[in-house]
Protein backbone atom coordinates (compact mmCIF):
# COMPACT_ATOMS: atom_id res chain seq x y z
CA UNK A 1 0.00 0.00 0.00
CA UNK A 2 1.29 3.51 -0.84
CA UNK A 3 2.67 5.55 2.27
CA UNK A 4 1.39 9.05 1.87
CA UNK A 5 2.68 10.32 5.35
CA UNK A 6 4.41 13.48 5.62
CA UNK A 7 6.34 12.47 8.75
CA UNK A 8 9.94 13.16 8.54
CA UNK A 9 11.58 9.84 8.88
CA UNK A 10 14.65 9.96 11.36
CA UNK A 11 17.17 7.76 12.80
CA UNK A 12 17.57 6.13 16.66
CA UNK A 13 19.55 9.01 17.49
CA UNK A 14 17.21 11.52 16.05
CA UNK A 15 19.61 12.77 13.13
CA UNK A 16 17.44 13.24 10.09
CA UNK A 17 18.84 12.19 6.55
CA UNK A 18 22.58 12.09 5.95
CA UNK A 19 24.35 15.41 4.37
CA UNK A 20 23.84 16.22 0.46
CA UNK A 21 26.20 15.95 -1.97
CA UNK A 22 27.58 19.41 -3.14
CA UNK A 23 25.53 21.41 -5.55
CA UNK A 24 26.09 20.14 -9.63
CA UNK A 25 25.87 23.03 -12.14
CA UNK A 26 22.64 23.68 -13.44
CA UNK A 27 23.45 22.49 -17.12
CA UNK A 28 25.24 19.06 -15.72
CA UNK A 29 21.63 19.00 -13.21
CA UNK A 30 19.57 18.97 -16.81
CA UNK A 31 21.47 16.03 -17.88
CA UNK A 32 20.83 14.06 -15.36
CA UNK A 33 16.88 14.56 -14.48
CA UNK A 34 13.52 12.75 -15.81
CA UNK A 35 10.72 15.03 -16.77
CA UNK A 36 9.02 13.57 -13.62
CA UNK A 37 12.22 15.54 -11.34
CA UNK A 38 11.34 18.53 -13.89
CA UNK A 39 7.83 18.50 -12.97
CA UNK A 40 8.27 18.10 -9.50
CA UNK A 41 10.87 21.16 -9.59
CA UNK A 42 7.94 22.77 -11.21
CA UNK A 43 5.40 22.14 -8.44
CA UNK A 44 7.53 23.53 -5.97
CA UNK A 45 8.28 26.92 -8.31
CA UNK A 46 4.84 27.55 -10.08
CA UNK A 47 3.91 29.22 -6.24
CA UNK A 48 6.99 29.67 -4.73
CA UNK A 49 5.72 27.11 -1.50
CA UNK A 50 7.59 24.75 0.71
CA UNK A 51 5.49 21.36 -0.28
CA UNK A 52 5.74 18.03 1.31
CA UNK A 53 6.23 14.89 -0.77
CA UNK A 54 2.48 14.28 -0.23
CA UNK A 55 1.66 18.06 -0.91
CA UNK A 56 3.22 17.99 -4.35
CA UNK A 57 1.06 14.85 -5.00
CA UNK A 58 -1.64 16.60 -4.42
CA UNK A 59 -0.67 19.75 -6.86
CA UNK A 60 0.09 17.08 -9.62
CA UNK A 61 -2.98 15.31 -9.49
CA UNK A 62 -4.84 18.14 -9.83
CA UNK A 63 -2.61 20.40 -11.86
CA UNK A 64 -1.00 18.11 -14.40
CA UNK A 65 -3.15 15.12 -14.95
CA UNK A 66 -4.79 16.33 -17.84
CA UNK A 67 -1.86 15.92 -19.96
CA UNK A 68 1.53 14.73 -17.59
CA UNK A 69 0.69 11.48 -15.25
CA UNK A 70 1.12 12.23 -11.98
CA UNK A 71 3.59 10.41 -9.94
CA UNK A 72 2.99 8.11 -7.36
CA UNK A 73 4.01 9.68 -3.90
CA UNK A 74 7.15 7.02 -3.62
CA UNK A 75 8.11 8.28 -7.34
CA UNK A 76 8.41 11.45 -5.72
CA UNK A 77 10.16 10.76 -3.18
CA UNK A 78 12.93 8.98 -5.57
CA UNK A 79 13.13 12.21 -7.58
CA UNK A 80 13.14 14.77 -4.22
CA UNK A 81 16.32 12.54 -2.30
CA UNK A 82 17.84 12.85 -6.30
CA UNK A 83 16.87 16.90 -6.28
CA UNK A 84 18.36 17.69 -3.05
CA UNK A 85 21.38 15.66 -3.78
CA UNK A 86 22.22 17.71 -6.46
CA UNK A 87 21.36 21.16 -4.95
CA UNK A 88 18.17 21.92 -6.58
CA UNK A 89 15.70 21.64 -3.86
CA UNK A 90 16.74 22.12 0.07
CA UNK A 91 14.25 20.87 2.45
CA UNK A 92 13.23 21.86 6.28
CA UNK A 93 11.20 20.80 9.55
CA UNK A 94 7.55 22.57 9.70
CA UNK A 95 5.57 21.10 13.16
CA UNK A 96 2.18 19.38 12.71
CA UNK A 97 1.18 19.77 15.84
CA UNK A 98 2.17 18.15 19.29
CA UNK A 99 5.13 16.15 17.96
CA UNK A 100 4.66 15.61 14.54
CA UNK A 101 6.93 16.84 11.81
CA UNK A 102 7.40 17.04 8.34
CA UNK A 103 9.59 17.88 5.79
CA UNK A 104 9.06 19.88 3.04
CA UNK A 105 11.21 21.26 -0.12
CA UNK A 106 11.58 24.42 -1.77
CA UNK A 107 13.34 24.60 -4.97
CA UNK A 108 16.70 26.50 -4.84
CA UNK A 109 18.13 28.83 -7.34
CA UNK A 110 20.44 26.26 -9.05
CA UNK A 111 16.90 24.20 -9.68
CA UNK A 112 14.87 27.13 -11.36
CA UNK A 113 17.97 27.35 -13.44
CA UNK A 114 18.14 23.60 -14.19
CA UNK A 115 14.34 24.14 -14.96
CA UNK A 116 14.66 26.74 -17.37
CA UNK A 117 17.68 25.26 -19.12
CA UNK A 118 15.11 22.43 -19.62
CA UNK A 119 12.38 24.37 -20.39
CA UNK A 120 14.39 26.25 -23.39
CA UNK A 121 17.03 23.73 -24.13
CA UNK A 122 15.15 20.55 -23.62
CA UNK A 123 14.68 18.01 -26.81
CA UNK A 124 11.74 18.19 -28.97
CA UNK A 125 9.84 14.71 -28.49
CA UNK A 126 6.73 13.56 -30.45
CA UNK A 127 3.45 13.57 -28.46
CA UNK A 128 1.65 9.85 -28.51
CA UNK A 129 -1.60 9.87 -27.41
CA UNK A 130 -2.97 6.36 -26.24
CA UNK A 131 -6.61 6.46 -25.89
CA UNK A 132 -8.12 2.88 -24.78
CA UNK A 133 -11.89 3.80 -25.36
CA UNK A 134 -10.67 4.21 -29.11
CA UNK A 135 -8.68 1.67 -29.87
CA UNK A 136 -11.87 -0.46 -28.47
CA UNK A 137 -14.23 1.24 -30.64
CA UNK A 138 -11.65 0.48 -33.47
CA UNK A 139 -11.48 -2.90 -32.68
CA UNK A 140 -14.94 -2.80 -32.46
CA UNK A 141 -16.21 -5.28 -35.01
CA UNK A 142 -18.69 -7.94 -33.97
CA UNK A 143 -18.46 -6.36 -30.61
CA UNK A 144 -22.08 -5.76 -28.92
CA UNK A 145 -23.57 -2.36 -30.17
CA UNK A 146 -24.60 -1.35 -26.74
CA UNK A 147 -21.50 -2.28 -25.38
CA UNK A 148 -19.21 0.26 -27.61
CA UNK A 149 -22.06 2.84 -26.06
CA UNK A 150 -21.51 1.82 -22.89
CA UNK A 151 -17.70 2.38 -23.05
CA UNK A 152 -18.49 6.16 -24.91
CA UNK A 153 -20.78 6.62 -22.61
CA UNK A 154 -18.38 6.14 -19.41
CA UNK A 155 -15.78 8.05 -21.25
CA UNK A 156 -17.79 11.41 -21.76
CA UNK A 157 -19.33 11.02 -18.13
CA UNK A 158 -15.36 11.34 -17.44
CA UNK A 159 -14.43 14.36 -19.09
CA UNK A 160 -18.33 15.89 -18.05
CA UNK A 161 -16.49 15.56 -14.34
CA UNK A 162 -12.63 16.67 -15.78
CA UNK A 163 -14.86 20.01 -16.94
CA UNK A 164 -16.53 20.90 -13.50
CA UNK A 165 -12.76 20.30 -12.10
CA UNK A 166 -11.16 22.67 -14.38
CA UNK A 167 -13.61 25.31 -14.10
CA UNK A 168 -13.75 24.66 -10.35
CA UNK A 169 -10.05 25.08 -9.90
CA UNK A 170 -10.29 28.18 -12.07
CA UNK A 171 -12.88 29.73 -9.84
CA UNK A 172 -10.65 28.39 -6.72
CA UNK A 173 -7.61 30.32 -8.28
CA UNK A 174 -9.77 33.81 -8.83
CA UNK A 175 -10.86 33.32 -4.86
CA UNK A 176 -7.46 32.89 -3.80
CA UNK A 177 -6.25 36.03 -5.86
CA UNK A 178 -4.14 33.75 -8.27
CA UNK A 179 -5.65 34.98 -11.26
CA UNK A 180 -4.56 37.85 -12.66
CA UNK A 181 -1.02 37.33 -11.32
CA UNK A 182 2.18 37.97 -13.70
CA UNK A 183 3.68 34.70 -12.46
CA UNK A 184 0.69 32.50 -13.49
CA UNK A 185 0.16 33.56 -16.98
CA UNK A 186 1.84 30.41 -18.02
CA UNK A 187 0.24 27.94 -16.00
CA UNK A 188 -2.94 29.57 -16.84
CA UNK A 189 -2.79 29.12 -20.32
CA UNK A 190 -2.36 25.38 -20.35
CA UNK A 191 -5.22 25.68 -17.93
CA UNK A 192 -7.53 26.87 -20.33
CA UNK A 193 -6.00 25.16 -23.05
CA UNK A 194 -6.95 21.77 -21.39
CA UNK A 195 -10.33 23.22 -21.02
CA UNK A 196 -10.77 23.60 -24.38
CA UNK A 197 -9.49 20.06 -25.33
CA UNK A 198 -11.94 18.98 -22.79
CA UNK A 199 -14.94 20.24 -24.39
CA UNK A 200 -13.73 19.60 -28.59
CA UNK A 201 -13.57 15.95 -26.51
CA UNK A 202 -16.79 16.23 -25.28
CA UNK A 203 -18.12 17.35 -28.71
CA UNK A 204 -16.22 14.28 -30.36
CA UNK A 205 -17.72 11.60 -28.43
CA UNK A 206 -20.97 12.72 -28.63
CA UNK A 207 -20.62 13.22 -32.58
CA UNK A 208 -18.77 9.60 -32.44
CA UNK A 209 -21.81 8.12 -30.03
CA UNK A 210 -24.09 9.15 -32.47
CA UNK A 211 -22.35 7.28 -35.67
CA UNK A 212 -22.38 4.22 -33.51
CA UNK A 213 -25.86 4.32 -32.91
CA UNK A 214 -25.99 4.77 -36.69
CA UNK A 215 -24.97 1.63 -37.34
CA UNK A 216 -27.84 0.33 -36.18
CA UNK A 217 -30.64 0.48 -38.35
CA UNK A 218 -33.20 -1.57 -36.73
CA UNK A 219 -33.08 0.49 -33.63
CA UNK A 220 -33.75 3.23 -36.76
CA UNK A 221 -36.88 1.85 -37.97
CA UNK A 222 -38.43 1.71 -34.44
CA UNK A 223 -37.52 5.57 -33.77
CA UNK A 224 -40.63 7.56 -34.33
CA UNK A 225 -40.04 10.73 -33.48
CA UNK A 226 -41.09 11.59 -37.16
CA UNK A 227 -43.74 10.14 -38.69
CA UNK A 228 -42.76 8.01 -41.46
CA UNK A 229 -45.34 9.71 -43.87
CA UNK A 230 -44.99 9.78 -47.83
CA UNK A 231 -43.10 12.97 -48.80
CA UNK A 232 -43.62 14.19 -52.25
CA UNK A 233 -40.27 14.62 -54.39
CA UNK A 234 -40.59 16.69 -57.71
CA UNK A 235 -36.94 17.13 -59.37
CA UNK A 236 -36.36 19.98 -61.35
CA UNK A 237 -36.92 19.72 -64.52
CA UNK A 238 -35.59 22.72 -65.99
CA UNK A 239 -32.57 22.83 -68.16
CA UNK A 240 -29.47 24.52 -67.64
CA UNK A 241 -28.72 27.02 -70.01
CA UNK A 242 -25.10 25.24 -71.88
CA UNK A 243 -23.38 28.61 -71.82
CA UNK A 244 -24.08 28.65 -67.90
CA UNK A 245 -21.13 27.60 -65.81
Amino acid sequence: MEDNSDTLRTGGNGDTAPEHEAPCEPRQAAEELTATAYAVLGILFVNGEMLSAGEIKQRTAFALRFFYSAPAVSHIRRELRRLLALGLVQDSEVSLGGSRRAQVFRITPSGEEALRLWVVEGDDVAVTVKDPVLLRVFLGRGAPPPRLLALVDARLRQVDEDIRDVVWGHRRAAEMGLIPHEDRRHTMAVSQYTLRALYFEQGNLRQLRDTLAGFDDEAFQRDTRWPREELPFRPSDFTRDPGHQ
